[in-house]
């Protein structure tokens, strides 16, 4: 059963919004109270067990005003940028880990209000979401991911293609550089190279020489580790929302995006924490909704996890492939049975 959209005025959509609002500013949370290095370990043990716990239970989603989420993403972004400060204060073991932590809430709730921005028909909406992304040298992700995965999904030529053998090590290293590849190029065809590629990545680097005039090595060595951690986070939601979906060529073309071609997830705590990111395949086949708008596809092939649970599995490439090859389509199903 679909969860149920609901107000705040809801008591259980109330703590599903306290909840998702909670994991994207774990970071400042922590900061504040003298622990920046739990956001870390809530991200690596406590959401995936919280996933499990809460099951197959739909409990209803809060509908998100766009002043709201325009908010929490400048919160992420501000948290990332005064952790990397503040970062001058911890030993250098506490760096590691508040940036890993940071790091998480950037791969996971702020790609999720990223990504929602990012496909805004509002100038301001779109130039916020590159903000944040250009903190976690991400620039070129915003027009990649409409003018490249949206158009290329599930063919060769995509960024987030994936062979069913494929291992998440070996998908990341690919992703990485066929996305930049891909930004470059179509960035290269509108005319837009240095407001969307080499813009990005020459404010990243700034970003990174001011903050060692600032906090010195310690802020730098946070901003990296807050990047690549973003960067591992982003890569294993992607891998598992596109792993081994395809489209068929016919007649020398693909066939248009449809349910079979992305993967779904109803874990009630994903769907919160993703801002309904999870109902990835409404989306692909809707991209011009907004999140509050999107719904869950059963013609999809449904993830039995929630996003934590099968991104950790994902790490352990025989174990991922016998748990989600159940719900492949039948002809490569039968390669994991």
């Amino acid at each position: 059963m679909e969860s149920s959209r609901a107000s705040l005025a809801h008591p259980l959509a109330f703590l599903g919004a306290l909840l998702a609002l909670g994991f994207a500013w774990l970071p400042a949370l922590c900061i504040a109270l003298g622990h920046p290095g739990w956001p870390f370990f809530v991200g690596l043990i406590g959401l995936p067990l919280l996933e499990l716990a809460v099951g197959t239970y739909q409990g209803p989603i809060p509908y998100w005003n766009f002043w709201a989420l325009r908010i929490i993403l400048a919160g992420i972004t501000l948290q990332g940028l005064v952790g990397a400060y503040l970062s001058q204060h911890y030993s250098w073991g506490l760096v590691l880990l508040a940036g890993a932590g940071s790091g998480y809430a950037a791969g996971g709730s702020g790609n999720a209000l990223g990504h929602e921005l990012g496909h805004s028909r509002l100038t301001w909406d779109r130039r916020l979401a590159k903000w944040f992304f250009t903190t976690v040298c991400f620039g070129h992700y915003t027009q990649e991911h409409g003018a490249g995965h949206h158009v290329l999904v599930g063919t060769p030529r995509d960024s987030l293609y994936t062979h069913v053998t494929d291992t998440l090590a070996a998908f990341s290293q690919r992703n990485m550089v066929k996305q930049f590849r891909l930004g470059l190029e179509i960035a290269r065809a509108r005319g837009n190279l240095w407001s969307e590629v080499v813009g990005p990545v020459f404010f990243y680097g700034l970003l990174n020489v001011g903050m060692f005039f600032l906090a010195g090595w310690k802020g730098v060595f946070f901003l990296t580790v807050q990047t690549v951690v973003m960067y591992t986070v982003d890569a294993s939601i992607t891998f598992i929302q596109h792993w081994a979906l395809h489209r068929e060529q016919r007649d020398g073309r693909f066939e248009r995006v449809g349910p079979q071609h992305t993967w779904d997830c109803s874990n009630w705590i994903t769907t919160l924490v993703s801002f309904n990111n999870c109902r990835h395949a409404d989306h692909h086949i809707h991209p011009g909704r907004d999140l509050n708008a999107l719904a869950q596809t059963p013609e999809a092939p449904q993830m039995p996890y929630g996003y934590a649970v099968m991104g950790t599995l994902a790490n352990f490439p025989p174990l991922f492939r016998r748990v989600l090859g159940k719900s492949l389509p039948q002809n490569k199903a039968q390669l994991f049975t």
